[in-house]
């Protein structure tokens, strides 16, 4: 797990979440579950529509960033304190339980050990209207390189998380 240095005090001040305290519409989405799409793209059932606009040729580095196109989750937030700490704790809270069980149920199909979630929290004077997102896509032919260096972002606190485990077991490498 990577992160920026944005996102490390909010990491630290949330746990592990369980699934259930996530909003009905997220937990729709994982319970609808993984599919394996065209080029061996992994996707979101709930986010994949019909699949229109797929191709099965794709280069290694196109289906990435196809990836993250569809499995773009906005992280319902209307819920939460209007107050930018606990808005914050709850936003990142949010995304990280909903990014964990997502990760846990692309268990065992092709290519979900490259499979990586990003979550990014908008931090600036315009959270609340910014809110929160978790982006899926596999690490393959030079991941898209836009997160290669988290701290570039100044306005977002973002993480990356991987499938190889939970935020609670990785936390501990920090940022690299």
């Amino acid at each position: 797990m990577r992160m920026n240095a944005l996102m490390l005090p909010l990491w630290k001040a949330t746990e592990v979440g369980d699934p259930e305290i996530l909003p009905e519409e997220l937990r729709d989405l994982i319970d609808g579950g993984w599919r394996t799409g065209p080029a061996g793209a992994l996707l979101l059932d709930g986010c994949y529509g019909d699949g229109s606009g797929w191709r099965g040729d794709w280069q290694a580095g196109d289906v990435a960033q196809h990836e993250l196109d569809v499995n773009d989750v906005g992280i319902p937030c209307h819920d939460l304190p209007q107050e930018r700490e606990p808005f914050l704790r709850g936003a990142v809270t949010r995304s990280r339980a909903f990014a964990e069980a997502a990760l846990r149920a692309a268990h065992g199909l092709p290519a979900a050990d490259s499979l990586v979630a990003i979550v990014s929290v908008g931090v600036d004077d315009d959270f609340l209207t910014h809110g929160a997102t978790v982006k899926f896509a596999t690490e393959r032919g030079g991941f898209p390189e836009t997160f290669a260096e988290l701290d570039r972002f100044r306005f977002e606190a973002m993480a990356v998380l991987d499938a190889h485990g939970d935020g609670a077991q990785n936390e501990d490498r920090g940022r690299s």
